[in-house]
């Protein structure tokens, strides 16, 4: 998200009123900090559209340190009005574990300070896709998920076995998952579950049993309205930082081709047993493997995208559908160079290859290793300012017009290093330009499209940053 919520108000702050409405007549202004709506305390967003959906709100709010009450009548379900300076008015919940593959104990120190914020919130679960391990909630915070019926949550697993969940987890007792998973079940809430896969300690037998598990919890075999819905392996990520922390085995290219091979094997038969594949692999394996990327209709609806599982291949059907309508001729000439990461490379060579058939154009590729983290990250998201910098000063191939993807900045122009894009336009010498993620936002700021807004597979609204996304 843009910025992280740390400090704890336990309310809401109204941020906006809106004209006309029910809780502008009510007398309701901006300013105004909600506390309580029929008696219930509003902590969040999520509190507030669950609390307000009665056609009588008898809320409490605070202004100018002084406390009252006011009555807002509306229709049910119609919304009241009001907008909030945040979606959470207390801070995030953090994460109290010890996950032997964390990332952000792997990060180095004197960044900024939210890069060291381990959130396991299960709000952040349904509203943007965050993976929760459900060990550090309360029981208020339990009984909160079932009763308001909180669906789908994204549930970080990683294996079955009670023992080996809590070694993988960093704690001294077993950590059960399948009790909670059923529990959601029979409260209609659906899961999608992750497994970060570390060679040696959740892989073989004991990850036949986890995925066997967790798709005897799908609703096919269980008979419920809600479950276990699909399962995301993803490689775990080690950086250059792992001093003092428990060592882990990287993953090949061969152990990752086995493990496709083993997990098309469980796709095929759950296809015929449940009705869908339910077990997807991060985009990582392949580009490990060396494989290609598989069709559209692999990925089914897309149930794994909050895991950046299928990026790959949006972006290459992306490409597909915006090269019907690129010009053969550019009205311009157009010389410049894309920055990306290893893993995403090949697809936006691709892309640089389709664009050069349009004449008058000349587009190359920079591909920058990610010496900041080290390790086997090579993703566009964690690059850093630096990185880019130092390849670009090696790359004499370079042109005078640089595209740097929007998933490398925070706020459209801030490096995980601080570094801003400005800072690396003085240094370079360069025309940077920032570009979104898809052939189209590319295709669309070269002037070769007047707009690309196709509607997103994502089914809610609640994202406060851009999605994962391959360039």
């Amino acid at each position: 998200m843009s910025e992280l919520l740390l400090k704890s108000v336990n309310a809401l702050t109204v941020s906006n009123v809106e004209t006309g409405s029910s809780a502008e007549k009510a007398g309701v202004i901006p300013g105004d900090v909600l506390t309580h709506i029929n008696g219930k305390p509003v902590l969040d967003i999520l509190d507030y559209r669950f609390h307000s959906a009665y056609s009588r709100l008898i809320i409490k709010v605070e202004r100018d340190s002084a406390a009252f009450t006011l009555t807002i009548r509306k229709e049910q379900e119609e919304d009241a009005g009001l907008e909030f300076e945040n979606d959470l008015g207390d801070h995030i919940h953090t994460c109290k574990n010890k996950c032997v593959f964390c990332f952000i104990h792997q990060q180095p120190k004197k960044m900024r300070r939210s890069l060291y914020l381990m959130d396991d919130d299960f709000r952040l679960s349904f509203m943007h896709g965050n993976y929760i391990t459900l060990t550090n909630l309360s029981e208020l915070e339990w009984r909160r998920i079932l009763d308001q019926k909180l669906s789908p949550l994204y549930v970080s697993v990683h294996s079955t076995d009670p023992e080996l969940r809590g070694k993988l987890l960093g704690k001294r007792e077993p950590a059960p998952i399948l009790p909670q998973l059923r529990e959601m079940a029979q409260h209609r809430i659906d899961v999608h579950a992750q497994i970060v896969l570390c060679p040696n300690l959740n892989d073989g037998e004991a990850l036949e049993k986890t995925i066997s598990e967790l798709a005897a919890e799908h609703p096919s075999i269980t008979g419920r309205r809600s479950g276990v819905l699909s399962v995301a392996i993803v490689p775990v990520g080690m950086t250059q930082f792992r001093a003092k922390l428990p060592k882990l085995q990287g993953v090949e290219r061969e152990y990752a081709r086995d493990l496709i091979t083993r997990i098309n094997s469980y796709s095929k038969q759950f296809l015929k047993s449940l009705g869908t594949r339910f077990i997807w692999l991060g985009d990582e394996w392949r580009y490990l493997a060396e494989k290609p990327f598989p069709g559209k209709a692999h990925y089914e609806d897309f149930p794994q995208l909050e895991d950046g599982i299928g990026t790959v291949r949006l972006f290459l059907e992306d490409l597909r559908r915006i090269s019907r309508r690129l010009p053969a001729r550019a009205a311009s000439s157009v010389s410049a160079t894309l920055v990306t990461a290893e893993l995403p490379a090949p697809q936006v060579k691709k892309m640089a290859d389709r664009f050069n058939q349009i004449q008058g154009v000349d587009i190359n590729v920079c591909v920058v290793k990610n010496l900041f983290f080290g390790g086997n990250i090579n993703i566009a998201g964690l690059l850093t300012g630096q990185d880019i910098i130092e390849r670009l000063k090696q790359f004499p191939e370079s042109k005078q017009t640089v595209f740097i993807p929007t998933i490398c900045l925070k706020d459209g122009n801030i490096f995980l290093d601080d570094l801003t894009v400005e800072d690396a336009r003085n240094e370079l010498g360069l025309n940077l330009r920032v570009v979104g993620v898809k052939p189209g936002d590319l295709a669309a700021s070269l002037g070769f499209l007047h707009s690309d807004s196709p509607g997103s597979l994502h089914p809610k609204g609640w994202y406060m940053e851009e999605q994962a996304a391959v360039v």
